[in-house]
């Protein structure tokens, strides 16, 4: 009976988020990101806003199994991005009923380097993924977020697909990378 209220009150709240989140297709150049508020894998809330002021780096699966296409980009990002740019994870799975949040907030904790766990949103009923209009894919979603939180690339593939450039192009007006090769 308690699982049965804590679900419904999950559905709920993952609804009204949902709703709350306009976006009816992923955001194209140009076009300004949704502010929403989200749980990280910690479990705490995080506000999009947070991320303003800074560049930043989306990256989002909708597929549990695209951890490893996810940590790609990200490690190709530690080669081509500027250090000011910032990383905003979403992972956004329809999982099911079974799995908890819990159980999926500790294997994303596993997988995730600690630092970024604050910078990492997970939801288990694909919530965030139906919002933006991403399907269920094994590649990540990606955007490249101006610190105003206006689109400036977004891309659907892996870090070495075809058009996947576009990305790092679009930080490199933002400011000189500071990394080495």
């Amino acid at each position: 009976m308690i699982g049965t209220r804590v679900a419904a009150l999950l559905s709920l709240g993952a609804l009204a988020w949902a709703v709350a989140w306009t976006a009816a297709a992923l955001p194209r150049a140009g076009e300004t990101f949704p502010s929403f508020t989200a749980a990280d894998v910690t479990g705490q809330k995080q506000q999009s806003a947070s991320f303003l002021g800074h560049g930043t780096l989306v990256v989002a699966i909708t597929d549990r199994h695209g951890g490893d296409a996810m940590q790609a980009w990200y490690e190709t990002a530690d080669r081509r991005m500027p250090e000011s740019v910032r990383r905003l994870s979403i992972l956004s799975f329809d999982l099911p009923f079974f799995v908890s949040l819990k159980t999926a907030q500790g294997k994303a904790r596993n997988r995730i380097p600690e630092r970024y766990w604050h910078d990492s949103l997970l939801d288990r009923d694909g919530a965030m993924a139906k919002a933006l209009g991403m399907e269920e894919s094994p590649l990540p979603f990606v955007l490249a977020l101006d610190p105003s939180g206006r689109v400036l690339a977004s891309f659907h593939g892996g870090v070495q697909s075809s058009g996947a450039d576009s990305i790092w192009a679009a930080f490199s007006s933002l400011a000189p990378p500071t990394k080495s090769p």
